[in-house]
């Protein structure tokens, strides 16, 4: 938040942290005898738990957005609402004498409103993860923080959800309340923020690497070929003879057409590091995995779809044996990368053959 210039990527991640932090404080203030101590304390706006899925969420489009894709529009505001709405609750029963807070307390928020925060904190940050985990899909599993954080993020809210049920069925009456989320979650969301921080650094290109190198199928617009290698130059900013690995790998071996390839699949295969496999492809191609992954698959499928094969499989199959997992990430990269619908590509590219109204000369 306080470095300039920063990633919008960061910015989000780091206001994630500091309503994470601020939850963890009234945690503290709590267990520690300060509220009890100073009784004016009670019901600082420290909790902002209905924000954290919007700022999840907003954290993952930006990411994406800083490693060279196209910019993700913001969030439209009913998603903060919300989370305006729980401080505007916090603030206005701050506010109050200690005499309404007490009565508010043992009458309002103690046997309803607490819950009701909990639960909604709960559904919304799982509506938001299963959001957050698609966006990652869509873009090639990576960073692998997040592919595996994400589902055990999930988890572990759906497993805090049981803390009410727990204190009210199984713990005696007076004896201390057990949350999961105030005994798990700083840790676990404080992991999670670090390996998403490091793997943004990871993806994204350095903004101190000039390159000259181009995406696959930019090169191929500007006739360098069809090949995807032919659009891999080798940069001196990276160790040549690990960039041709890279490439060959890509290129020569078509790893690019299994759909469950990952960057650590790939970095396995190598026989390097995820870490050096991701500095290759940024510093010396100037793109992230995904990119680099889907530039082979797309120029895959543009060179077939000017092909017999065209006519034997559906623009579907040809871009699933390219490697595509799934129709919408491959209408997603066609489109941005081409501005052309499959279709529209082929009249485009052989109107003659496509529309037949001319018999091939002797």
């Amino acid at each position: 938040l306080l470095v300039r210039p920063a990633r919008p990527g960061a910015r989000w991640l780091g206001l994630g942290l500091l309503a994470l932090t601020l939850q963890v404080l009234d945690y503290f203030l709590s267990r520690s005898g300060v509220y009890y101590r100073h009784r004016e304390l009670y019901f600082l706006p420290l909790f902002f738990s209905w924000g954290f899925g919007p700022l999840l969420l907003s954290y993952g489009r930006a990411l994406y957005a800083d490693g060279g894709g196209r910019a993700s529009p913001a969030l439209r505001w009913p998603h903060w609402l919300p989370v305006l709405l729980q401080a505007g609750f916090y603030l206005l029963v701050s506010a109050q004498s200690f005499d309404t807070k007490t009565w508010f307390w043992l009458s309002v928020h103690k046997p309803i409103t607490r819950y009701v925060e909990h639960y909604g904190a709960v559904l919304s940050l799982l509506a938001y993860l299963g959001a957050t985990y698609r966006l990652v899909r869509q873009h090639g599993g990576q960073p692998a923080g997040l592919r595996w954080g994400l589902p055990a993020l999930a988890a572990f809210y759906a497993a805090a959800a049981l803390d009410p049920l727990l204190n009210h069925h199984y713990l005696p009456a007076g004896a201390p309340k057990f949350y999961l989320t105030s005994l798990v979650l700083p840790a676990l969301a404080y992991a999670l923020a670090l390996a998403g921080w490091r793997q943004s650094r990871a993806i994204a290109t350095p903004d101190s690497v000039q390159t000259s190198a181009s995406p696959p199928d930019a090169a191929a617009a500007n006739g360098a070929g069809s090949s995807p290698a032919a659009a891999l130059p080798t940069p001196p900013a990276v160790d040549p003879a690990q960039l041709a690995r890279v490439v060959a790998a890509l290129a020569a071996e078509r790893l690019y057409q299994n759909p469950d390839l990952t960057l650590d699949a790939l970095a396995r295969h190598l026989g390097l590091t995820p870490n050096a496999v991701s500095h290759l492809l940024n510093a010396g191609l100037g793109l992230s995995f995904s990119d680099a992954v889907n530039g082979y698959r797309l120029e895959e499928v543009k060179r077939r779809l000017l092909t017999p094969d065209a006519r034997r499989l559906t623009v579907l199959g040809l871009a699933l044996e390219a490697g595509f997992n799934s129709k919408t990430t491959f209408n997603r990269v066609f489109k941005e990368k081409t501005g052309l619908t499959p279709k529209e590509y082929q009249k485009k590219s052989q109107p003659t053959y496509w529309d037949d109204p001319v018999p091939a000369p002797d």
